[in-house]
């Protein structure tokens, strides 16, 4: 079993036992990868994350959910994670959030980012009948894709409301986070 594999089950057997006093490692709502937490709690979702791609130094989360849409599902497979939203306007899955240990950038266009420890880039692959384009964060030990397939009749607009409503937690605060609530037992990457 490869590394991050053995540390997600070690972490999750401590969840598992209650063994944390004091606070919480996780909250059991639908492995939703939030921003934020609960004080005395991690989410499981930027945990699971963190494991499976374990030399990003960024993890991207959720701030809100925008009206009319909704998270559906984390699919978290060694070396990537795969995020799905879904809109009232625009259908199924006309988000996919990926987390890899990079990008395949051919064919896109670097703009200036709005993520100063991250470079953004940006392909456009449709824009009638809705709006098809890729926006990518690369960083150290990572990227981040941002997968519109929006097939609604108000184009890219939802780009910049989803795009607003999610943010990027770093490595570092999580480690953090997972020593703070297990009173120092605990570590995201242990040594």
């Amino acid at each position: 079993m490869k590394r991050p594999a053995v540390m997600l089950l070690l972490l999750l057997a401590v969840l598992a036992t209650g063994c944390v006093r004091g606070g919480e490692l996780a909250e059991d709502v639908g492995r939703l990868p939030s921003c934020t937490s609960h004080p005395g709690t991690v989410r499981r979702g930027v945990l699971i994350m963190a494991q499976a791609v374990p030399n990003a130094q960024w993890l991207p989360c959720i701030r809100t959910i925008p009206p009319g849409w909704s998270f559906d599902e984390i699919r978290p497979r060694d070396g990537e994670v795969t995020m799905l939203f879904s809109s009232d306007r625009d259908g199924m899955h006309a988000l996919t959030v990926l987390l890899r240990p990079s990008c395949d950038l051919t064919g896109a266009t670097e703009v200036p980012s709005e993520h100063p420890e991250m470079r953004r880039f940006e392909r456009v692959t449709r824009v009638s009948a809705g709006y098809g384009g890729e926006r990518y964060y690369t960083f150290d030990g990572g990227c981040v894709t941002y997968r519109f397939n929006l097939r609604g009749s108000t184009r890219a607009e939802p780009v910049a409301a989803v795009s607003e409503s999610l943010a990027f937690l770093s490595r570092q605060k999580l480690d953090e986070m997972v020593r703070q609530v297990s009173g120092g037992r605990l570590r995201l990457d242990p040594g």
